[in-house]
């Protein structure tokens, strides 16, 4: 599948090359789902199972994990799906390392990939962390407001004080029903 994207993806933007109108623009191919090329490549590699996706990578030839390192730079440029592309780029590396260093059209890329990845990972993780420090302050600030109930200790036989509605009366009556227990024993 993710073949098969590339392939599609590199033919929408041969075909958008000639097009310059925004009619003609907007017209975009509905194989790719009206996205655009680098957005479909995308949705492809969030549809593949997580368990498949390293097969599926495993199994692209040399020349399609190019293309698809340059769709992953442009994902991150714009800062889509920065989990799944650095997830495939580093696996990707780590597979095709000795051809990625003997091709030397790879070095440029590599290094924009290495740059990218580090500043979207750290702007995810301080935006993260950011937003787990507002939840523990809003959490704390609830907790100081919740308000506080006291439990009196002579009123903690009498479980109808404070109900309202003849409340008073049924304690009157378990007081009653008490004061002659008491008197029997």
């Amino acid at each position: 599948r993710i073949a098969e994207s590339l392939e599609l993806a590199d033919q929408e933007i041969k075909d958008n090359l000639g097009k310059t109108s925004a009619n003609q623009l907007s017209n975009r191919n509905s194989l790719l789902l009206g996205l655009d090329p680098p957005k479909y490549v995308l949705w492809v590699l969030r549809t593949i199972k997580s368990a498949e996706l390293e097969q599926s990578l495993l199994t692209l030839p040399m020349s399609h994990t190019e293309r698809l390192m340059h769709y992953l730079v442009v994902l991150l440029r714009r800062g889509l799906g920065v989990e799944i592309c650095s997830n495939a780029a580093i696996f990707l590396i780590k597979v095709h390392q000795n051809q990625i260093v003997s091709n030397r059209s790879l070095g440029a890329p590599l290094r924009e990939l290495r740059m990218l990845i580090k500043s979207r990972i750290t702007q995810d993780r301080d935006m993260i962390g950011y937003n787990l420090a507002a939840l523990r302050a809003i959490a704390r600030i609830s907790h100081e407001r919740k308000p506080v109930t006291l439990i009196e200790e002579q009123n903690s036989n009498n479980i109808w004080a404070g109900m309202g509605l003849g409340s008073d009366i049924a304690a009157a009556l378990e007081r009653k029903k008490g004061n002659t227990k008491r008197r029997k024993v």
